[in-house]
């Protein structure tokens, strides 16, 4: 099979309605096929949860055959947690990034990490200037699924998308 690249990247515009009864728009285009593996690259990597001693009824430490306690996750630790919403508004974040490299009427002043810096920080700055501008939660939530159907995540694929970002499955990003 031979693929044609196409001369123009298709883009999408999207209108988001704001309480005073303006409207923003932006237009964005799909989130490019090594998305995740970049991410992952960069060091944008979901938290390892914990791990526990796993206890019988009366609270004595389970053992193995070799006699060694059996430690089970502890997916409700509290760090924990805060880490993989933090983990998930940065993929959001990133993901919105990329997808409005397309709008030349938008832009953040926060400048792209040089090789080898951190691109959590970079996230996270840019998380700051989306608050500062007025944006929610639920407009961020709004722009990533727009961006999920424009790059065709839809259904089974956007939940293995997911889960490759996080081992603990589908979430919707913060």
């Amino acid at each position: 099979m031979k693929l044609k690249q196409t001369a123009v990247p298709y883009t999408r515009v999207v209108s988001l309605p704001r309480p005073d009864g303006s409207v923003w728009t932006f237009t964005l285009r799909p989130l490019p096929l090594g998305f995740h593996r970049r991410m992952r690259e960069m060091g944008v990597v979901p938290p390892v949860p914990p791990t526990k001693i796993a206890r019988d009824s009366t609270g004595k430490p389970l053992r193995d055959d070799a006699g060694l306690a059996v430690m089970q996750v502890d997916a409700h630790d509290a760090q924990y947690l805060g880490a993989i919403e933090l983990y998930h508004q940065r993929i959001a974040t990133l993901a919105f990034a990329e997808a409005l490299k397309a709008d030349t009427h938008a832009s953040f002043e926060t400048p792209s990490p040089a090789v080898g810096e951190c691109w959590n920080t970079y996230a996270d700055a840019l998380y700051i200037e989306l608050e500062n501008a007025g944006f929610t939660a639920g407009d961020l939530i709004s722009l990533c699924d727009e961006v999920a159907k424009l790059s065709n995540l839809l259904g089974d694929h956007l939940q293995r998308s997911q889960s490759s970002f996080s081992s603990t499955g589908p979430t919707t990003p913060t």
